[in-house]
């Protein structure tokens, strides 16, 4: 007699052997048909309710009838469980191997995840050996499946491990590429470098960064109430050009405060919207030297202890704004040129690799 192990061939053993075997011994009063029935009433209580429904509908099948009497039979009950959980049929052992030939794609499925995918592989080729089959492509598929990893360096590490193997330097089996495979991504996994960005990756992720810095270092520098734009600095330097004495006399509206200095032979008082300005200065007995609204021979010197408009309190912020935009104008361009030179050492190594 040829004795078989129903939980490593449960493929190649059929429910009808199975309830000719328990029938032999399942009335007897000996020590295998009470592990038969013991078996029963522990899968039972293992069944969650759902599961103990389905698996219900086939009690003629579990339950074997000896001499009008029926007995509970374990060892049926476990082969029906496993024909429910599985597609136990011949069409299981071309779905296994369509599963294995396409091992990339579950690769991807689980994120890469080498102890997840070789539990896989090994849950595969048992099902396949419960079924007295195996599979001479193992290893092609292995390698096929482990080169859907995107990581550059474990790549490097198998393809180097595929060209010895080519080579006949290193005779490689299937458990021992999934070992070294599993070995590699675990000490990648600890130093932190596993499914690292790639260079193009880094160089995208950089440019990206940089091209926010800069639109937001722009807009804040341009929106700065305190800096201006050059277009309306150039504006405002055009505002606020002090005349000539030409234009003074034919009536400028700018500003008196604003008026430059008159030269030997120009006049020293113009009207100004109804009203007559001095330059008060010591050539006029006054001690100003500017453009004044009062007699310059009765000046008191005021406007040396108060700025006026325009004057050194204005200048002096107004240099403090330049010198922000000047800058900040430094920093955009900095930023531009680490950008372009970004670009031409990822195309050199492009041109090198």
């Amino acid at each position: 007699m040829v004795y078989s192990n129903l939980i490593a061939d449960y493929g190649t053993i059929t429910l009808d052997q199975v309830i000719a075997h328990e029938k032999y011994y399942i009335w007897t009063d000996t020590r295998a048909a009470q592990d038969t029935y013991m078996l029963y009433q522990c899968l039972m209580s293992s069944l969650a309710p759902d599961a103990k429904k389905r698996i219900m509908l086939w009690s003629d099948q579990y339950q074997i009838e000896v001499q009008g009497t029926k007995f509970s039979s374990g060892v049926a009950l476990l082969k029906i469980i496993i024909r429910e959980s599985h597609l136990d049929t011949n069409a299981t052992t071309n779905s296994l191997r369509t599963k294995l030939s396409n091992l990339d794609n579950y690769m991807r499925s689980v994120d890469f995840d080498i102890g997840k995918f070789n539990q896989q592989v090994k849950l595969l080729v048992q099902s396949l050996a419960a079924r007295k089959q195996t599979t001479s492509d193992l290893l092609i598929n292995l390698f096929k499946g482990y080169g859907a990893i995107n990581d550059e360096e474990f790549k490097t590490w198998l393809q180097r491990k595929s060209e010895s193997h080519d080579e006949g330097e290193n005779e490689l089996t299937p458990d021992s590429l999934m070992l070294a495979a599993k070995n590699k991504y675990d000490i990648m996994v600890e130093r932190g470098t596993w499914n690292s960005p790639t260079n193009e990756e880094k160089f995208v992720a950089l440019e990206a960064k940089l091209t926010k810095n800069f639109k937001e270092l722009k807009k804040q520098t341009f929106n700065s109430p305190n800096i201006k734009s050059p277009k309306s600095s150039n504006l405002s330097k055009s505002k606020h050009k002090k005349p000539t004495q030409k234009a003074k006399d034919s009536g400028d509206t700018s500003h008196p405060s604003s008026w430059a200095t008159p030269k030997d032979g120009d006049k020293k008082s113009a009207d100004y919207k109804g009203r007559t300005w001095y330059w008060c200065g010591k050539d006029t007995g006054g001690k100003c030297e500017k453009w004044r609204a009062h007699d310059p021979k009765t000046c008191q010197g005021l406007a040396l202890l108060k700025p006026t408009p325009g004057t050194s309190a204005g200048n002096n912020k107004g240099k403090s704004d330049n010198k922000k935009l000047k800058v900040a104008r430094a920093y955009l361009a900095k930023l531009e040129k680490r950008i372009a030179d970004t670009k031409d050492a990822s195309s050199d190594e492009e041109m090198e690799e």
